[in-house]
């Protein structure tokens, strides 16, 4: 008996040694509902998937950048069409195959926003818009484009798009719809406040405009929602100048070796199974615009008429006007 116990034991410690079987892919990602998702996938194919989520989008980039020319991931997951484009010419993206691309159902959002790189394939939309928060600015108040933020000057909460890749989204539609130049005179106008404008993320953003410490944010519209959904007294004003699209884009680490399983995702995230995962929560992201046919929006997405990003200037121009940004309104 003692022997045998002996034996049972040697094998339970050498089984508990054994290392955990390693996933099928690894994603990383910044969005509320990838996790989810991951989930159902699994659930649905039995494709087993290794979550990997270092923060907000510039948390993520910067765990890719660190990985320099070994990424690690097989996909990844985030807010913005700038940001592939930079990634594929940085070599941490490969282009989606075009069999992968063709077999997505995709609305005429999708077909608009897909790009002409194939840097990353989207899987939602949102964009920016002005976060007014209802108990403090009377209604007749309320900005109705990006200039008539000046009238807040001060007050207005914003996020560092060193930090944020919707932010950065952001940046680079505001200097393509309002010009460069005029674009950074209106905001050195607008973004008197270094404590307000270099926050680090939505939830920051919403925390200011609903405590009064800003009157007004500029915020992804699905953070916005989120809010209101939830009851707080916010509103989400689309600028007159128009709102630049900010696709959820899946892109393909440049060095994955598991091409089939990465097909197998894509087409389960495009299809209105993975929609509906994608939609199954309240969180922000949860309340994007789908760009699958035949797939609708969560009942409290209002439709908003997109600008498509010109992601080659928003990539050339990345490191740069990043910089300014940081030099003119982030606490040093």
């Amino acid at each position: 008996m003692m022997k045998r116990a002996s034996l049972g034991l040697a094998l339970l410690l050498s089984t508990a040694a054994l290392p955990a079987a390693a996933a099928d892919l690894v994603l990383y990602d910044a969005l509320d509902f990838a996790g989810h998702v991951a989930e159902a996938f699994t659930k649905a194919t039995g494709v087993t998937v290794d979550v990997v989520e270092p923060g907000s989008t510039g948390e993520t980039l910067g765990k890719i950048a660190a990985e320099g020319n070994n990424p690690q991931f097989d996909i990844l997951w985030v807010d913005g069409s700038a940001v592939f484009e930079r990634l594929m010419q940085d070599g941490s993206v490969q282009a989606i195959p075009a069999d992968i691309a063709a077999a997505a159902k995709f609305n005429d959002l999708g077909k608009a926003l897909m790009p002409a790189s194939m840097a990353f394939i989207p899987t939602g939309a949102s964009t920016t818009a002005i976060e007014v928060n209802t108990t403090k600015v009377a209604e007749a108040d309320y900005p109705k484009s990006w200039a008539d933020l000046a009238k807040f000057a001060g007050a207005v909460a914003a996020k560092d798009p060193n930090l944020s890749g919707p932010a950065y989204q952001w940046l680079a539609g505001f200097f393509q719809t309002n010009g460069v130049d005029a674009g950074k005179a209106l905001l050195a106008e607008v973004l008197t406040n270094k404590d307000l404008s270099g926050l680090g993320s939505g939830g920051k953003i919403n925390k200011a405009v609903l405590t009064g410490d800003a009157k007004v944010g500029i915020n992804q519209d699905s953070s916005i929602i989120a809010k209101q959904v939830a009851g707080e007294p916010v509103v989400a004003v689309y600028p007159s100048e128009g709102s630049v699209a900010l696709p959820e884009g899946l892109g393909i680490g440049a060095k994955s070796q598991h091409m089939e399983a990465v097909a197998k995702f894509i087409a389960f995230v495009t299809s209105p199974e993975g929609q509906a995962a994608m939609q199954d929560g309240d969180d922000t992201d949860f309340f994007f615009i789908p760009v699958i046919d035949g797939v609708k929006p969560k009942a409290e997405r209002p439709a908003v008429t997109f600008i498509t990003l010109d992601d080659k200037a928003a990539s050339e121009h990345e490191t740069e006007w990043k910089q300014w940004y940081k030099d003119s309104f982030v606490p040093q």
